[in-house]
């Protein structure tokens, strides 16, 4: 497999010409005509990465409020986290287990397998139509919709390219969020080097695996912002993709290895 890990020049340049999305939206339509319209050349192994509120928006993952009704479950939840138990009950319904609670943040794993605060439901960046409490859930399933986005762009344009989906989240143990691969296509999102690579005086590496994916996702958040920038897709050059690749499934903890739960 040929692949750089040492890489010596990144470009990452958002791109400026995206409307606000609503959903059916055209995603790859609308990656393509804003590369035209920034006079951007699109070539073999460049990875197109696209912020998660966007896909969600186009794939109409926008929930009323007003159409929940909590359960007795979501109304006790509510009163501990002191939060709307109709939000409580969507978390509950986006997650496969509730890992811990405290005041104001209830700690899932949501069903994509990501371990996230609130189930990754948000309340920014979004329109909210007056008498109308909206929320936005994660995409139902963000490797499908990469994968959709990368193999219209090629079949338009004839390049081999990447797409990830991201969003962001915090951390144990650190503060601050990051952007992380929620969803990807075309692109090695994990590579393994122990046994395989070695450090400067040759010795082999023990322990070293790259959430590749993940790092592309947060050098692009840099870019994309994370309030009212407006610019929610990055095309990324500079890396040489291998031929095969796998998903961001490939990137989540087994639960026996892990050490925070």
């Amino acid at each position: 497999m040929s692949f750089k890990l040492a890489i010596s020049k990144l470009e990452v340049s958002a791109l400026n010409h995206v409307p606000l999305i609503k959903e059916n939206d055209d995603i790859a339509g609308i990656i393509l005509k804003s590369i035209n319209k920034d006079s951007l050349e699109l070539e073999d192994n460049d990875i197109v990465v696209i912020a998660q509120k966007i896909i969600s928006k186009a794939e109409g993952c926008l929930v009323d409020l007003a159409s929940i009704t909590p359960s007795s479950e979501s109304i006790k939840i509510a009163e501990k986290t002191d939060k709307d138990p109709r939000l409580v009950e969507l978390i509950i319904q986006e997650s496969k287990e509730i890992i811990r609670i405290e005041k104001g943040v209830i700690i899932v794993e949501h069903r994509l397998g990501h371990i996230l605060a609130n189930a990754g439901i948000d309340q920014s960046n979004i329109d909210h139509k007056p008498g109308k409490e909206t929320v936005l859930l994660l995409p139902q399933n963000p490797n499908k919709s990469a994968k959709k986005i990368k193999e219209y762009i090629e079949i338009q344009t004839g390049k081999t390219v990447g797409v990830i989906i991201t969003d962001s989240m915090g951390r144990p143990w650190r503060l601050g969020t990051i952007g992380y691969a929620i969803g990807a296509s075309g692109v090695k999102t994990i590579v393994d080097l122990r046994q395989k690579g070695t450090d400067l005086f040759g010795r082999k590496l023990q322990t070293t695996v790259i959430g590749l994916a993940d790092q592309i996702a947060s050098s692009a958040t840099l870019i994309m912002g994370e309030s009212n920038e407006g610019k929610p897709i990055v095309l990324v050059k500079g890396i040489d993709m291998p031929s095969d690749s796998d998903t961001v499934d490939d990137l989540i903890r087994p639960k026996e290895e892990d050490l925070f739960r």
